[in-house]
């Protein structure tokens, strides 16, 4: 007998165009660390009298269908989330992709470097075309290259822009910025004595921007796959209700998605077709940092971050005992910090009463990185726990509210080589 087992789980997921209709393809497989998605239906115990000591049989009660997703916090997939939580995002293109070709001596004549699809020759005299000269030595040999390179009317080669660095390097950098420069392909022959810095430039990056206060959110189809039983169960009409996440010092980095849908369908074989993938890179803890009006706060113990939406369950009277849908509610963005109590920068702040900017931010390089910004943040006076002869701690529990000037409460950017949300 099959026994359906976690490590087998499947979470496949797409954005809905009508609430509550799953579509029939454009599935995404999104990595997931836990999940308690589904239907829920209740008995009421019977209230009837007359019949003795023996009970009656209980009657249903109306169908729920809301749980939590727990999802790695990482550099793609956590766009999806964010999407349902705060609606689409601005995207725009931020870094241009860029990589080498390092040369450990002379290319012989005749050997090839391939740019973009376009193979280039290394000849000894009188170059032409997609050629250039060998020189005296291997720095004259890149000089002669990268002029060539650059004067090139090769729409392949002219989308990139081509320096010499150290008398041994080829440095390209895509004049494009933004991901589409990341499949600009380079390989080389043995001959050329050169190495490339992968398949393909990278770090070409977009920024997607999400801001609070949408008036509508949108649905989403999420099948939990069970294949050992098999089991597929299809929620649909779920709207994000919460996104928390925790901060430390150490630590996997996950989120905690709170989900409010309509319904769920089961089947034996998935309704999500063949869904497609992002690579998988995990921001770690330590990448972490916490600001305060831009500057780094230094003695952060750790710190939580939860948005809600506070959904509203449409709660009205069907024949199928299911909720009309989910309305957004006033948005409430909270949390804690606990730092070490060093200095009275946060005390006095909240002392005043008066108002900072909060940023909780993960960063793995310029070109991928997430930021949660909340705009105007006010803080308790919080109590010293003196708990014996070690550090003093001081907890915030903070509350945030809309910023007059952006008018908005939270803004969150995340950087990647995603094109779109």
């Amino acid at each position: 007998m099959a026994r359906a087992r976690g490590a087998n789980a499947g979470l496949a997921a797409v954005f809905e165009s009508t609430y509550g209709v799953p579509p029939a393809s454009g599935y995404r497989k999104l990595p997931f660390v836990s999940a308690n998605l589904g239907e829920e239906q209740s008995l009421i115990e019977s209230d009837l009298l007359g019949f003795g000591r023996e009970p009656q049989q209980p009657a249903y009660d109306v169908i729920n269908n809301e749980g939590d997703v727990v999802v790695p916090v990482d550099q793609r997939n956590i766009g999806f989330w964010l999407r349902g939580l705060m609606g689409p995002p601005t995207s725009a293109a931020v870094v241009a992709a860029s990589g080498s070709i390092v040369f450990s001596a002379q290319p012989a004549n005749s050997s090839t470097i391939t740019l973009n699809g376009i193979a280039w020759t290394f000849v000894s005299s009188a170059p032409s075309g997609n050629e250039s000269q060998i020189g005296a030595n291997l720095a004259a040999t890149l000089t002669n290259l990268v002029t060539a390179l650059n004067a090139s009317a090769v729409s392949q080669i002219a989308a990139a822009t081509y320096a010499q660095t150290g008398g041994t390097t080829l440095t390209i950098t895509h004049d494009t910025i933004g991901a589409a420069g990341n499949a600009y392909t380079l390989a080389t022959q043995a001959a050329s004595n050169g190495t490339p810095s992968g398949a393909t430039l990278a770090g070409g990056a977009n920024s997607h921007t999400f801001v609070s206060g949408a008036q509508s959110l949108p649905s989403m189809a999420i099948e939990m796959q069970l294949p050992d039983v098999p089991f597929f169960g299809m929620t649909y009409g779920a709207r994000v209700n919460r996104f928390q996440v925790q901060a430390q010092r150490s630590g996997l980095l996950s989120a905690t998605i709170n989900l409010i849908a309509q319904g769920e369908s089961v089947a034996t074989s998935t309704q999500a077709g063949t869904p497609t993938s992002l690579v998988l890179d995990r921001f770690s803890q330590f990448q972490g940092e916490v600001k305060r009006n831009g500057v780094a706060l230094g003695n952060i113990v750790s710190a939580e971050l939860a948005y809600s939406n506070n959904l509203e369950r449409v709660e009205v009277i069907r024949s199928d005992g299911r909720i009309a849908d989910a309305d957004p509610g006033i948005i409430a963005a909270t949390g804690t910090i606990t730092t070490r109590f060093s200095d009275t920068t946060l005390v006095d702040q909240a002392t005043n009463r008066t108002p900072c900017e909060l940023a909780f931010g993960w960063t793995a390089g310029p070109s991928a990185s997430l930021t949660w910004t909340l705009h105007r943040v006010f803080l308790p006076r919080g109590d010293r726990q003196i708990q014996g002869p070690g550090g003093i701690q001081i907890p915030f529990a903070f509350q945030s509210a809309r910023d007059p000037t952006l008018n908005q409460t939270a803004t969150c950017v995340l950087i990647n080589d995603v094109a779109s949300y």
